[in-house]
């Protein structure tokens, strides 16, 4: 009993004694880390202080700035090695210390010595062991900063760019229309825009745009809930599949929904009998809306659902949290930015669609009649007065709900903050 009791005392010093070696050698690793790290944020402090002489004599090439060595005594700042020590001698430096007074700078060692400024537009001084700087009268003032916008150096040519697509892409175009709208005398213009053939058709639109958003709203962000989460059989395909409406032609789309649902089908007979018939009706100018608009929310919610870190669902279990508070209060609010935006996108997608309705439906006033395929019917009629006229309605409406969308997008950015 004796010799284990003095093995484990034995053990146990030398396991003190090698926990003491580790913190001392933690301690004096830290310690030369936070130098090296405080004497980098000195010397670029000081090349933002003065770009032309100051960064220069960082490097030992600016006659103004570069030590006066009296046989290397002492830490050399301005000619130090990797390791943080005087080349000449192998002392390691201590940060020093930078302090500025108008356009004076002071370097001083954080050895207790006293800085001494020079006179003139700038100074310097690092009085370690007999070193000095020379006097900075000879140099400029230090440049003033400068308030307000800057553009870095290649600003120009990006913005020159992004101009002239903008321009040509987007503005001209709307000023031509807005022009053209605007010859029309205000009585006509009014009339014409709030007939009653136009506004069931902006009715029929928008209330089908609507629904559409609705829908791909809920089914798309359960379709990337799935994507994301769960792992099966056929993910990759379905993946694949749905980016299908953005490279399949319009006019593809409605011929094969209209072949679909069809009376001539067996699903297109089941949904007539049952007083749901599709086509040449509003239900298929939705379908046609939804199936063009749905990989918006698809796409604007999987990369955000992606980057949330699962660490936060196990932490609200082990909080004792139910799954459905879980997704309420801890995963639904940063989902929700993305959602809006994605709604937004599919909703203005599904209002501006126009080849695969105009196969689905009618195209009768007052029944199926959307605004788009009215654009175009007056167009064959050559009555371009009246088309640019419910264009431009069309446009403002467009807009309008698109501004309103991003006002509620930034109140709940501010609500979150």
């Amino acid at each position: 009993i004796h010799q284990h009791c003095c093995e484990m005392a034995q053990q146990q010093l030398t396991t003190r004694q090698q926990q003491q070696q580790q913190q001392s050698l933690s301690r004096t690793s830290n310690s030369n880390w936070h130098r090296a790290q405080a004497h980098e944020a000195c010397r670029h402090r000081i090349q933002g202080l003065h770009p032309s002489a100051l960064s220069q004599s960082l490097s030992g090439r600016s006659p103004a700035l570069r030590p006066q060595h009296q046989g290397h005594q002492g830490a050399c700042p301005w000619h130090r090695n990797s390791q943080g020590t005087c080349r000449a001698t192998g002392t390691f430096l201590q940060p020093p210390a930078l302090a500025l007074h108008g356009n004076t700078v002071q370097l001083t060692s954080r050895r207790g010595m006293q800085p001494a400024a020079a006179s003139g537009a700038a100074a310097a001084d690092y009085p370690g062991h007999g070193e000095s700087l020379q006097d900075l009268s000879n140099l400029p003032p230090l440049p003033s900063p400068t308030k307000g916008f800057r553009m870095p150096p290649s600003a120009p040519i990006t913005w020159t760019f992004m101009i002239t697509y903008l321009l040509f892409m987007l503005v001209v175009p709307i000023v031509a229309l807005l022009t053209k709208a605007s010859q029309t005398p205000l009585d006509n213009f009014v009339a014409r825009a709030f007939e009653p053939v136009a506004m069931h058709a902006y009715y029929v639109s928008f209330s089908c745009a609507l629904v559409a958003a609705a829908i791909n709203a809920v089914f798309g962000f359960l379709l990337a809930w799935v994507l994301v989460k769960y792992n099966f059989a056929g993910k990759k395909w379905i993946d694949a599949a749905v980016d299908l409406p953005f490279a399949l032609p319009t006019s593809v789309a409605g011929l094969t929904l209209a072949t679909v649902y069809s009376d001539e089908t067996f699903l297109g007979r089941m949904l007539e009998s049952a007083g749901l018939p599709v086509v040449f009706t509003r239900l298929g100018v939705a379908l046609a809306m939804v199936f063009v608009s749905f990989p918006f929310v698809v796409r604007t919610m999987q990369p955000v659902l992606q980057e949330m870190q699962p660490e936060l669902e196990e932490a609200a279990w082990a909080l004792g949290a139910s799954p459905w508070r879980t997704f309420t209060d801890v995963l639904l609010p940063p989902l929700l930015p993305p959602l809006l935006t994605g709604t937004a996108l599919a909703f203005s997608r599904a209002l501006g669609e126009f080849g695969s309705i105009v196969i689905i439906s009618s195209n009768f006033a007052f029944k199926d009649l959307i605004a788009p395929v009215l654009i175009f019917q007056c167009l064959e009629q050559y009555d371009f007065t009246g088309a640019t006229i419910i264009g431009t309605v069309l446009l403002g409406i467009s807009l309008a709900i698109m501004l309103l969308v991003n006002w509620i997008q930034t109140l709940g950015n501010k609500y979150k903050n």
